[in-house]
């Protein structure tokens, strides 16, 4: 038991202690993102040429069928002069697949094309208190829900939960932020009069994509 428990209590301290990388950035004014690497350099990449693919796989077993997948995200360095290899980067999420994976690419595409007020708030170290673990179990004992009592103990003391809600906000809460003069002024904030605008190419493919949706509709 304890060559189990151990290895893996080591590696979550390892994980909770080292440093968070500096995030991606979208600017949706410029048409952006900020693509920082690990030698401290950076991209920045034209928001429309970002690419996304979801992926999943079912395998079945004596224990029934289980579903995975990944969202990934690539970006393309626009400095055509570099070698191949160092042209491309990939992030992936371990967010499940299909429907998942797409929901996820969507808060992005939809943040980038409509707004802020188009995703849903970060949860991350702010949220109300009926919405964290102990507040949705204490809310359901309040409510008389034996169900959510119960799914509620099963997450806090099997899964342990809390201390993994807990831990994400250690980690994450707040986020770094980018340091670097050129991006710092490449973050703030543009009149709107110079806020970028939609190719004409991706503009007529939106229109194509709502008139097939209004068909199906």
């Amino acid at each position: 038991m304890l060559g189990i428990i151990v290895p893996q209590l080591a590696l979550f301290i390892f994980m909770l202690s080292a440093k968070v990388p500096p995030p991606i950035r979208f600017n949706r004014q410029r048409r952006e993102v900020c693509v920082p690497q690990a030698d401290g350099s950076y991209w920045l990449v034209p928001w429309e040429t970002v690419t996304a693919a979801a992926t999943q796989k079912t395998s079945v077993g004596r224990g029934g069928s289980a579903s995975m997948g990944m969202l990934f995200i690539g970006f393309e360095n626009p400095d055509q002069t570099l070698p191949e290899e160092k042209r491309h980067y990939v992030m992936g999420f371990g967010c499940g697949g299909g429907e998942t994976a797409m929901a996820l690419w969507e808060c992005i595409r939809s943040y980038m094309e409509i707004g802020p007020e188009a995703v849903p708030e970060c949860r991350v170290g702010a949220s109300p208190y009926k919405e964290t673990q102990i507040g949705a179990f204490v809310t359901a004992w309040r409510n008389d829900d034996v169900v959510e009592v119960l799914k509620g103990l099963f997450f806090l003391t099997i899964l342990g939960s809390y201390f993994a809600e807990k831990a994400q906000d250690l980690k994450l809460s707040p986020p770094p932020d980018l340091d670097h003069p050129d991006i710092v002024e490449w973050s703030k904030p543009l009149p709107p009069e110079q806020w970028a605008k939609r190719s004409p190419e991706l503009e007529a493919a939106i229109l194509r994509r709502e008139a097939e949706l209004a068909e199906q509709g």
